[in-house]
């Protein structure tokens, strides 16, 4: 197996996901499902397996993603993919492209677009000649949530299209949205857009997957170690079971090779992380979390930068009443306990924390040890 250190995976090279992709395409019948998790957890390579299952067992798949500015431009990117999908209507699909971009105001070609999305859908459907569309959407709450900034109601608007579009089409249409921005940060009401279809989660891989995942990439690289099934676990472990970061340590193990002559040991694997951690260049990304506060919480970003740095410096979980000793002692805007409750909330949904029990803790302690490095 080939190292893809942050790229996208073939098909038959996603290990781990029988329980979830079975999960997903058993819901194609039904309208399908959301799909639930932190960013670089896999929630892109499961779909792709999926649409593979899913044309196979027959249906007309297509993929999209609604990572976009403008509703005209998300439109634009399905006209082209079904372009690509159905030649005999492509012609057609790219005249329609062409009336998308035109008009000087963008609120009028987004009007056009949302029409347009609609009657595409439904001519899409009827195309389908009786087998299940399978639409899959990534990245739907960031389009969305662009939508409802530029004109409040917009990106609601836009949900509740796909939410009708499924209910008016049972059986024949089936909608699998994912994305690592939660539909809780669209708008209040956006989270019941997708109350009529499953939430799938999509976490670490098994244990044992996981390191027989280190192990193929191990082989794959050619990378000698002194023990390999042993290495391979060590990694498992340190990458609590995420196949990106394997994929890194496979990568800085095999490197850490060539650089010494030394082969890998289990015994070097945390001490790769603890590198990778404080690299000035930050090879895993993992700033993202701290850096993404603002455009997640906005004015409050501070306040909840202030919040983790508490349970960051905690070794246990931590009930509510004491965070919020400890946050009124600090001067934190959050002094008031409902507030607090709500902030918690939205941290767990947004991957940061987990409950346990009547406390709460870190969700991750890769993220838990990243989080105090970048914060000094």
């Amino acid at each position: 197996m080939s190292l893809v250190v942050g790229g996208v995976v073939p098909t038959e090279d996603v290990v781990g996901r029988v329980r979830e992709s079975n999960e997903v395409l058993a819901s194609l019948p039904n309208s399908g499902a959301v799909l639930v998790g932190d960013r670089r957890h896999g929630k892109t390579s499961l779909a792709r397996l999926v649409q593979r299952m899913a044309a196979e067992a027959g249906a007309v798949v297509v993929s999209v993603s609604a990572e976009r500015e403008t509703y005209a431009e998300f439109v634009s990117a399905l006209l082209a993919e079904l372009g690509r999908l159905d030649p005999a209507w492509a012609q057609e699909l790219a005249k329609i492209r062409l009336t998308l971009t035109a008009g000087p105001v963008q609120l009028h070609r987004d009007a056009r677009a949302a029409a347009t999305l609609d009657e595409l859908l439904d001519r899409t459907i009827r195309r389908a000649d009786g087998r299940i569309l399978a639409l899959f959407i990534d990245e739907v709450s960031v389009l969305a949530r662009n939508l409802e900034r530029a004109a409040p109601g917009s990106g609601d608007t836009f949900l509740h299209l796909l939410r009708r579009v499924r209910q008016d089409n049972p059986g024949r249409v089936a909608t699998v949205l994912s994305g690592s921005i939660g539909f809780h940060h669209v708008s209040a009401d956006a989270p019941s857009t997708v109350n009529d279809i499953p939430k799938i989660a999509v976490g670490p891989i098994r244990s044992d997957h996981a390191t027989y995942l280190a192990e193929c990439l191990l082989l794959g690289t050619g990378t000698p170690t002194t023990d390999r099934h042993d290495v391979a676990a060590a990694i498992a472990a340190a990458a609590e079971n995420v196949p990106y970061y394997i994929q890194h340590l496979v990568a800085a193990a095999r490197k850490s090779w060539q650089d010494t002559g030394v082969a890998p040991y289990p015994e070097l694997i945390d001490l790769l992380v603890l590198d990778a951690i404080a690299n000035p260049h930050d090879p895993w990304d993992l700033r993202h979390y701290r850096d993404r506060l603002p455009h997640y919480y906005g004015a409050d970003a501070p306040a909840i930068a202030g919040l983790l740095d508490i349970y960051a410096h905690a070794s246990s979980a931590l009930p509510v009443d004491t965070v919020l000793m400890r946050l009124r002692s600090e001067g934190s805007p959050i002094g008031d306990r409902a507030q607090l409750v709500s902030a918690i909330e939205r941290l767990t949904l947004d991957h940061y924390l987990t409950r346990a029990g009547d406390a709460d803790r870190f969700s991750s302690p890769l993220l838990q040890r990243a989080w105090k490095s970048m914060r000094r």
